[in-house]
């Protein structure tokens, strides 16, 4: 895993700082994001600190010295699947009780790319646990569709802020 210390040190970082953005972004805005009436905001919020918190996890395994590829994938699996227990609650959740004017495609649509992020990183770390190959490419791949994916959301989410300001709290 010494070969891919610099790509995990700089996703893990980019995670930790979106992460940290994401923070402040809630508490400034948290009447916008966390009340009942603005649920889709706070679905939003979600998807985007579990693609983080995913990231941010398996790069911080990936960086652990001297792990086996047969231990960092055990390790990143567990993570994984852990945080993709969240994502099909989630997301059951959300098809089944639509908030608003967003309709069930449009919910679904804006999970795709979670959803591609985290199947990729299972696929690639079940495969690695079986010893069935080195899927480490794979790995570094899904972390990458997963930090877009946040990266993507979040800014649907600061469109819905700002466009909750500019039409006022009754919105």
């Amino acid at each position: 895993m010494q070969d891919w210390f610099g790509f995990y040190a700089v996703i893990g970082g980019a995670a930790a700082t979106l992460m940290g953005l994401l923070f402040v972004a809630v508490s400034m805005n948290r009447a916008a994001i966390l009340t009942e009436a603005h649920g889709h905001s706070r679905r939003l919020a979600e998807q985007v600190f579990q693609n983080f918190v995913a990231v941010l996890s398996v790069a911080l395994v990936a960086l652990f010295p001297s792990l086996t590829l047969r231990e960092f994938s055990l390790a990143a699996l567990l993570v994984t699947a852990i945080s993709a227990v969240w994502v099909l609650v989630r997301m059951y959740a959300a098809l089944t009780r639509p908030l608003g004017t967003i309709s069930r495609v449009q919910l679904l649509r804006g999970q795709m790319f979670s959803l591609i992020g985290f199947g990729l990183l299972i696929f690639a770390t079940v495969r690695m646990a079986s010893n069935m190959g080195d899927n480490r490419n794979l790995v570094a791949a899904s972390t990458i569709i997963l930090l877009l994916s946040a990266t993507r959301a979040s800014w649907a989410l600061l469109l819905r802020i700002a466009g909750m300001k500019v039409a006022g709290p009754d919105r």
